[in-house]
């Protein structure tokens, strides 16, 4: 009898593992960000890049960056690319720098019509003799 109960209490806890991993699924996982694994940084807290072409050709490149408390300096490349015959080339570049832990680069230039482009902006964060950066490609926008 003993015996019997034992198979009978395994046989119960092997199925009552099978059907909790059974019902688990993507669905139960938290929405929105809390489901995604992100890398941290460890000086910059938020870096941005934008690009908006207006009606009559001019584009106007955005970029910021936010350091976490402790940042000594930092700094943005923002480089303009035209995607032409296959290739993103760049046709216009623009640095900014600053002693503080924050800093926002905006600028503008005529562009040509009929071609895509792209604002590639490298952000840098110094914390005295350390250094952290970050690359970021901005939406296309065609013109």
């Amino acid at each position: 009898m003993k015996k019997y109960l034992l198979l009978c209490l395994s046989v119960l806890m092997v199925f009552q593992m099978n059907a909790y991993a059974v019902s688990f699924d993507n669905k139960s996982l938290p929405s929105g960000d809390l489901s995604v694994i992100k890398p941290q940084m460890t000086y910059i807290l938020k870096a941005s890049c934008n690009l908006t072409i207006t009606a009559d050709g001019q584009a106007q490149v955005e970029s910021s960056i936010v350091g976490y408390i402790g940042v000594t300096g930092v700094e943005i490349k923002a480089e303009l690319q035209q995607y032409k015959n296959g290739v993103w080339s760049s046709i216009n570049s623009w640095t900014k720098s600053s002693n503080n832990y924050r800093l926002n680069l905006a600028e503008s230039t005529q562009v040509s019509k009929g071609y895509s482009y792209r604002v590639v902006a490298t952000v840098t964060a110094y914390s005295g003799n350390d250094s952290e950066t970050r690359s970021i490609v901005s939406d296309e926008d065609t013109y």
